[in-house]
């Protein structure tokens, strides 16, 4: 084709395209927003790790607050990894809808 002017189709499917790439553009904001909610949430996880490993290196707790302290971080730790894995799983379905929008002919 010459690439002077559009095909009449072309032209006719322009507004699905559109609305094809601003649904793309959508996902690809979505997922880059549960990604980055995930690393905060890893890390997050790590912090949370690394302090209930030093609570329970001292050896014996020195009181019942201690104990509530490390109770607490433990059903806290348990949350955010069960939210970290959740977030893994929204990012991969996500990312497979973004694949199939991107395979579309």
């Amino acid at each position: 084709m010459s690439g002077a002017a559009d095909p009449p189709l072309a032209r006719a499917d322009a507004p699905a395209w559109e609305r094809l790439e601003h649904a793309a553009r959508g996902a690809a904001a979505a997922v880059g927003e549960w990604r980055r909610r995930a690393v905060e949430a890893e890390q997050e996880v790590q912090r949370l790790r690394t302090e209930l490993e030093q609570l329970t290196s001292l050896g014996p707790l020195p009181s019942d607050e201690a104990g509530d302290e490390l109770r607490r971080l433990r059903a806290e730790n348990a949350v955010l990894t069960s939210r970290a894995a959740e977030a893994r799983q929204r990012v991969s379905g996500l990312l497979a809808r973004l694949s199939v929008l991107e395979n579309r002919p």
